[in-house]
C-alpha cells in the first residue's frame, strides 16, 4: 500500500493513518508532499481528485480521507478497533466526533509539532471544545475500565480512536493547555507511544516553515 501524506509537522489528518499503520505494523510505502506549495496541487492531483492529504492507494482502490483510510484498513486488520462490541461502538462514536466536530479547537490550535509550551489565549468556544474532548476521553476510559480494559488508552488497547485523537494531544501539550489529571495521564500515554514519538520526531526534523507557522492545517 502507498500512503501519501503532508508535512509531518503540520498535517494532523495525515498523522492519523500514519500512526495507526505504524503502530499495527501494516507495511506501506510513504510519499510526503510539501503543503502550501505550487507543486502540491499538481502532485496530489496525480493521486486523488479530492486534492487533499492523506491518500491511501491499495490494490482495490484509493481512499481519500483519513476516516475512509482507517475504515478500509480495519476491514483487513480488525484489531484496529476494540474487540468488545460496546467499546467498538464508543470508539466509532469518538472518531466521528473528532472527524466532524471541535472546529474551534482545530481552528485556533493549528497542528504544529514545534509548538513547545507556546502560550495561547483560548476563546470560550475553544475552551468549550477542550472541555468536551476531556469529557469524551473520560467517558471512554471509564467505560473501558468497567469491562476490565484499562491499558491507558481510550478504549483499552490502542485503537483507531487513539490515532484520531493523537494530534489533539500534540496540540494540548504544545499550546500549554490546562487539563485535568486524567487527561494528562492519557496524554502521557499517547506521547510515550512509539508510533506517535516517531511522527513527532519526523515533524521536528523538518525545516519547512509555512506562513510563519500560522497555518490552517487542522
Amino acid at each position: 500500500m502507498h500512503l501519501i501524506i503532508g508535512n509531518q509537522n503540520y498535517s494532523s489528518w495525515s498523522m492519523r493513518p500514519w500512526v495507526a499503520m505504524t503502530y499495527f505494523g501494516i507495511p506501506f510505502k510513504e510519499t510526503k508532499l510539501e503543503l502550501d506549495t505550487a507543486a502540491f496541487v499538481e502532485e496530489i492531483s496525480q493521486h486523488s481528485s479530492a486534492g487533499t492529504v492523506p491518500v491511501l492507494i491499495t490494490e482495490n482502490g484509493t481512499a481519500t480521507d483519513s476516516l475512509s483510510i482507517l475504515e478500509t484498513l480495519a476491514d483487513s486488520y480488525p484489531t484496529m478497533w476494540p474487540s468488545d462490541p460496546a467499546l467498538k461502538i464508543m470508539a466509532r462514536n469518538a472518531v466521528s466526533c473528532m472527524h466532524s466536530g471541535f472546529f474551534a479547537l482545530r481552528g485556533e490550535m493549528s497542528m504544529n509539532c514545534r509548538a513547545n509550551q507556546r502560550l495561547l489565549v483560548i476563546t470560550l468556544a475553544c475552551r468549550s471544545d477542550i472541555d468536551k474532548v476531556e469529557a469524551l476521553w473520560a467517558e471512554c476510559m471509564s467505560t473501558a475500565a468497567k469491562v476490565g480494559q484499562n491499558q491507558g488508552y481510550l478504549l483499552g488497547e490502542f485503537s483507531i480512536a487513539d490515532a484520531f485523537f493523537a494530534p489533539v494531544v500534540v496540540r494540548l501539550r504544545g499550546y500549554k493547555v490546562a487539563v485535568n489529571a486524567a487527561t494528562q495521564s492519557y496524554m502521557d500515554t499517547i506521547l510515550g507511544t512509539p508510533a506517535v514519538m516517531a511522527w513527532i520526531a519526523a515533524g521536528l526534523a523538518e525545516t519547512t516553515i509555512l506562513q510563519e507557522d500560522e497555518v490552517g492545517y487542522d
